[in-house]
């Protein structure tokens, strides 16, 4: 049984991502808004950025931040 249809596929169109001059066009292309946006603030477009990549490695329950204080930071440290 052959799963071909009579019908040619038609290819969908290249969708153009557009974004205002001094814009970014990536993170349009993604969000649909960047940091030059009114409104926005570049800390939101950062972890929009991050929340994404870390969907995309399924490392949603991972903090971006460590949970305690290193102590190797702690021995490393020069005071005085």
């Amino acid at each position: 049984m052959c799963d071909a249809t009579d019908k040619p596929r038609r290819e969908e169109p290249t969708k153009l991502h557009v974004a205002p001059p001094g814009h970014s066009r990536a993170g349009h292309r993604a969000f649909g808004w960047c940091s030059r946006c009114p409104g926005r603030e570049v800390c939101e477009e950062l972890l929009a950025w991050r929340q994404r990549d870390n969907a995309a490695v399924d490392e949603s329950t991972a903090p971006d931040r460590a949970t305690h204080p290193s102590s190797e930071g702690e021995e490393t440290s020069v005071h005085g």
